[in-house]
């Protein structure tokens, strides 16, 4: 086994990557200051039979696959958006972080409210020396929580060499809104048109919830962590398409690009013209780039 301090490491690095996979897709939920001029169909997500395989990208580098799902519920009336990443690789000089699953699940009504988010993963952190790859330590967590009359109660499940958790999360207020956002990755987008701009609000009821345990953790070992900055997303849609080389032949597709800025990062999403697939999404954040790009 590593030492202290290096396992330390590896236990925050699990904990920050997952934040970065959460920051990218199902935890935040964009409020929209006023209805977003686009739209996300539900129904016609959750009629599409095939799921969408995208491929993981690190900058320049592939690191791994993503197969998003979009399910109707009859019981309830609700639909429920799955995304299941798989062997997603992070290379930090000799180490090597592999998360073979992960798998996060978004709830909601047919107007959008979120009733329900979840999310497990596995990972292991091996060590590269040469050709030779050694395992030295996994982790698993599970989280998981419902919205009820405006608050989100939530539960962890964490077993890792260092933080071992299993525990009801404190209560977290869960604003009005649509849970699901064009900056989560999606089959369709409806209604993109030249020129749109709107502004949408980070809420994060989940990390809101983990934030007290994993404040006690790492204050236990004398590292401090700043309050996280929750920045508004000013969106906006070019005047006019731009192309997007796509596919296995790299053709030139017309494509719509929404584009997310605040203070400290940057989202963008490829809409194709001629019928609202979605074939790119990309997020830039604290220096690092993590693209997703469907693959047909």
């Amino acid at each position: 086994m590593p030492s202290r301090p290096i396992t330390l490491a590896i236990v925050l690095f699990w904990l920050a990557t997952v934040g970065w996979v959460g920051y990218r897709d199902v935890w935040p939920r964009l409020v929209a200051a006023g209805p977003p001029p686009i739209a996300i169909d539900l129904g016609d997500e959750a009629s599409q039979l095939v799921p969408v395989r995208w491929n993981v990208y690190r900058g320049d580098q592939r690191v791994g696959r993503l197969t998003t799902r979009m399910t109707y519920l009859d019981t309830d009336d609700t639909f429920r958006l799955t995304h299941q990443y798989s062997n997603l690789i992070f290379d930090v000089d000799r180490v090597r972080v592999v998360f073979p699953e992960v798998t996060l699940s978004t709830r909601v009504t047919r107007s959008g409210a979120l009733r329900e988010q979840s999310m497990k993963g596995r990972m292991q952190v091996q060590l590269r020396s040469g050709a030779e790859v050694i395992t030295v330590a996994e982790a698993r967590a599970v989280v998981e929580g419902e919205a009820r009359d405006g608050v989100f109660y939530s539960r962890c499940d964490i077993d890792s060499p260092l933080l071992k958790a299993k525990q009801e999360l404190e209560p977290v207020p869960v604003p009005d809104g649509h849970a699901l956002s064009p900056l989560q990755p999606v089959g369709r987008i409806a209604n993109v048109r030249a020129g749109q701009r709107w502004v949408v609000h980070e809420v994060n009821p989940l990390r809101d919830a983990l934030g007290s345990l994993l404040q006690g953790f790492v204050g236990q070992h004398g590292i401090g962590v700043p309050a996280e900055k929750r920045d508004a997303y000013v969106a906006t849609v070019g005047d006019k398409p731009e192309p997007l080389a796509w596919g296995k032949d790299r053709a030139e597709v017309p494509c719509w690009v929404i584009d997310y800025r605040s203070d400290s990062a940057r989202v963008r999403t490829w809409v194709r013209v001629d019928d609202g697939r979605v074939l790119r999404q990309e997020a830039t954040r604290d220096g690092e780039m993590i693209a997703l790009e469907r693959d047909e």
